[in-house]
């Protein structure tokens, strides 16, 4: 997973519910949430409580793209957890630090260590397993062991709480599925998570698994639904205002027609998408 957008997962992932000692209003919080990273680390070392001072550090690294130093901050800030659910999101958001450092098997052993810590409250912290289970299935995939990654996000899956874990866990059955070279299944559940998306709003996530499904379908040697699937997702995106998705939608195209032998489409597509990425300047698209 990219950090930005993972980034955006502990964003919104945080305190979900009231069972935590953690002070969202310290001045390291208020100053992160202005968008200011590095006054935000010189606020946490002044701060009295030695969780709230540790763990603000940590989240203010991440966000300057220093996962290793978050890891670091973020595993100090579990010995001073006066909860149980303060010490599990310690261990939640250090296994992502290490992942995104590269460091997959440590953050294997980490959403382990923090599943079998939520298990013992006995169905109490279920939503933290959930979590567990979803960030082990996204480590394991990176490990290319998609086994272990379907086992991990099926059972996600089966305690997810909300639509939004609901669609990020049918996002992972699928990937891992893919993976497996199991593209019926990979198909299937993206759809799931398609249909989730786009009931939450999630219009970016639910974009990029259409993107997902098109690619399943050519694995399939079905180019007929990619091109239905990526043309349905140009028009989405036109009427919805979204440029990047329209650009990469046309671009996606292009190498499917070219696929089929319609090279006359496959240069129109291009042109297209090409011409749409330099107009919102998506360099990532050119």
């Amino acid at each position: 997973m990219k950090l930005e957008n993972t980034l955006i997962i502990i964003s919104s992932i945080l305190f979900i519910n009231t069972l935590y000692a953690y002070n969202t209003n310290n001045e390291c919080e208020k100053k992160l949430n202005s968008g200011n990273a590095v006054e935000a680390i010189e606020l946490a070392k002044t701060l009295t409580n030695e969780y709230d001072k540790n763990f603000c550090q940590a989240k203010a690294y991440y966000r300057l793209n220093k996962p290793q130093e978050a890891a670091k901050y973020f595993e100090t800030s579990e010995k001073y957890a006066d909860l149980p659910v303060d010490q599990m999101f310690s261990m939640l958001y250090k296994g992502i630090s290490q992942r995104d450092s590269n460091e997959i098997d440590i953050s294997i052993a980490s959403f382990t260590k923090g599943l079998e810590t939520a298990k013992l409250g006995n169905s109490k912290y279920m939503q933290m397993e959930q979590k567990f289970l979803n960030q082990l299935g996204m480590s394991y995939l990176k490990l290319n062991k998609a086994e272990l990654s379907l086992e991990s996000y099926s059972k996600a899956l089966v305690i997810s709480s909300n639509d939004d874990e609901r669609a990020a866990n049918f996002k992972g059955v699928a990937q891992a599925h893919a993976s497996l070279n199991n593209y019926d299944d990979a198909v299937e559940y993206a759809v799931k998570a398609a249909n989730t998306y786009q009931r939450i709003g999630d219009l970016g996530s639910y974009a990029d698994i259409e993107l997902d499904i098109a690619q399943y379908y050519v694995s399939l040697g079905n180019t007929d639904m990619a091109i239905k699937n990526l043309l349905s997702l140009s028009n989405f995106a036109k009427k919805n205002g979204g440029k990047y998705y329209e650009a990469k939608s046309a671009i996606e195209l292009a190498s499917i027609y070219k696929l089929t032998g319609n090279i006359s489409e496959a240069d129109t597509q291009l042109a297209k998408g090409r011409s749409i990425a330099k107009e919102i300047g998506a360099t990532d698209l050119m």
